[in-house]
């Protein structure tokens, strides 16, 4: 089972979810279905605007892939570097801008802020 805490400056307090084993989705849907006002535009990862930082809430580090939209997206926005954008795998540690509407949610414990 999953967790996801959001923490922003538009809530009164954190939003914590439980995310079943078997139910994924994108964090934009999960944020949207528990009315979590996530920053976003136009749905797709077409803007950017849904940019947010992910932390895991978690002691090891792995590594994580990026979609080749949201790579491009987030390095137009200024949100990672060059050398990140030519990476093929990044180090998964906080803060690390992720889209919304791309992070696919997975059996996870994580913090979403915006």
């Amino acid at each position: 089972m999953g967790n996801v805490v959001f923490l922003g400056m538009k809530l009164f307090d954190r939003v914590q979810v439980e995310v079943a084993k078997d139910v994924y989705g994108s964090l934009l849907e999960l944020a949207r279905a528990h009315n979590v006002p996530l920053p976003c535009d136009c749905l797709q990862g077409h803007c950017g605007a849904c940019a947010v930082k992910v932390a895991p809430l978690r002691t090891e580090t792995g590594m994580i892939r990026l979609s080749p939209r949201e790579r491009y997206l987030l390095f137009a926005a200024g949100k990672i570097s060059r050398t990140q954008y030519h990476a093929d795998t990044l180090p998964d540690h906080p803060p690390l801008w992720r889209l919304a509407c791309e992070y696919q949610v997975a059996d996870e414990k994580i913090m979403v802020a915006f």
